[in-house]
């Protein structure tokens, strides 16, 4: 009687499998009767490879034959190891629009230039359950589809290897206001990698300080921000970057990228105490502030105003820069739309001081301490300089006597 060792074994199953493929004509049947969730064979490299037929069927490709992707495999019927035959499945044969778009991204035209192959089609969509992206099961849907992005770039040797984005920036979405809203919230309107970077045609991020990106940007963050969007645009800042001014900011100058947060939020830079910080990054820069003739010392000059001690010290009411200039259409004072023009200081003024009247009109405002522009200001503040300075030469004068005295009664 011959003994059934492990080697027999696998020959008798080999063929019983054989034998069932023969006898049946659905090619479907032959592939799954070998390859379903209750028969697991095993690729060279170890892989898993059954599909779960009832599953398979649901999926957007659930009408498709197995051979209509493996075209090699062909019937199978005269030998049950067909894996060297097996060969990548090319999706690019039935999306070559997709696939067209991919090809020329920075994930596409990458693939063949490093150590770690960027991601193909099925590393982002799945291989065989493939659901649309409505599907909340669905790889690639609002819900999954950050999961799908970090496996490559949270991988320190893929982003070392390529030269991306550190981890820590990539992982700061999860903290933002978008990322608490899909994962926390669960709301699926809120942007998530493909709003902002697109799905397929990604682009290599080359100088985020290049005109034609910046002004990219605002016409993402519109798609969802479209009256914000709307009142930038009629704003000085727009102006300034649809002409060609670089230094003008977009909604990540000042809301930041990935770990954007709410105005609420402590942390955030568009925080009432943190707005005037925010807008000095470009107005107290003295090289734009020269170039594109712009008033220097805004920053300090409110600082030391009424409103800005104020702020620096915990009132949180206290005006800001967006209080009078406003938040996104930020016109030069010169414009009759402006808040801060002359005849609609009143108005802008009265939202906190209700009984603002025409006087306002004449408010001066970032009065620095100069003789030609505020006098007043000037004189007493070089009064306080003197006074305060005699003040204290003469006290240290005093502590001076105070301890020759001392030490020359000690001595005696």
């Amino acid at each position: 009687m011959m003994k059934i060792d492990e080697k027999n074994f696998t020959i008798i199953l080999s063929l019983f499998f054989v034998f069932l493929i023969s006898m049946n004509s659905s090619a479907e049947i032959k592939c799954t009767q070998c390859h379903s969730e209750k028969s697991i064979l095993k690729s060279k490299r170890g892989d898993k490879l059954y599909i779960d037929l009832s599953r398979y069927t649901t999926s957007v490709h659930g009408d498709l034959l197995c051979r209509d992707c493996h075209s090699e495999i062909g019937e199978v019927r005269s030998s049950l190891d067909h894996g060297e035959n097996a060969k990548e499945v090319r999706c690019e044969d039935c999306h070559e629009e997709e696939y067209e778009i991919y090809r020329k991204s920075v994930h596409g035209w990458s693939k063949k230039s490093h150590k770690y192959s960027p991601p193909y089609c099925s590393d982002c969509h799945g291989t065989h359950y493939i659901s649309c992206v409505s599907d909340p099961d669905c790889q690639v849907s609002p819900i999954n589809q950050i999961k799908v992005c970090i496996k490559c770039h949270e991988d320190e040797n893929v982003v070392n290897d390529y030269g991306l984005p550190s981890i820590r920036f990539i992982q700061s979405y999860e903290k933002s206001v978008h990322g608490k809203a899909i994962e926390e919230k669960g709301l699926l309107v809120a942007a998530v990698c493909s709003d902002c970077h697109g799905g397929h045609g990604i682009r290599e991020i080359k100088d985020i300080n290049d005109v034609v990106f910046k002004k990219d940007i605002v016409t993402i963050c519109g798609r969802c921000h479209k009256p914000i969007m709307e009142n930038y645009k009629a704003g000085i800042h727009w102006t300034a970057l649809n002409n060609g001014i670089v230094e003008s900011p977009s909604c990540i100058n000042c809301h930041g990228e990935h770990e954007i947060l709410p105005p609420t939020d402590k942390k955030s830079s568009v925080f009432t105490a943190n707005i005037p910080s925010t807008c000095s990054k470009c107005h107290e820069n003295e090289t734009i502030s020269s170039a594109y003739g712009i008033p220097s010392g805004r920053f300090k000059t409110y600082m030391d105003s009424f409103h800005g001690l104020l702020l620096e010290y915990g009132e949180l009411k206290s005006a800001n820069c967006a209080s009078c200039h406003g938040a996104h259409k930020i016109l030069p004072s010169t414009n009759p739309e402006s808040r801060v023009y002359k005849d609609n200081l009143p108005h802008t003024c009265g939202k906190c001081h209700p009984n603002a009247g025409e006087k306002f009109k004449n408010v001066k405002i970032h009065i620095t301490a100069d003789k030609d522009v505020s006098p007043g200001k000037y004189y007493i503040r070089k009064f306080y300089v003197w006074f305060i300075g005699i003040l204290v030469t003469f006290f240290l004068i005093y502590v001076a006597m105070e301890l020759y005295s001392y030490f020359s009664k000690k001595k005696s």
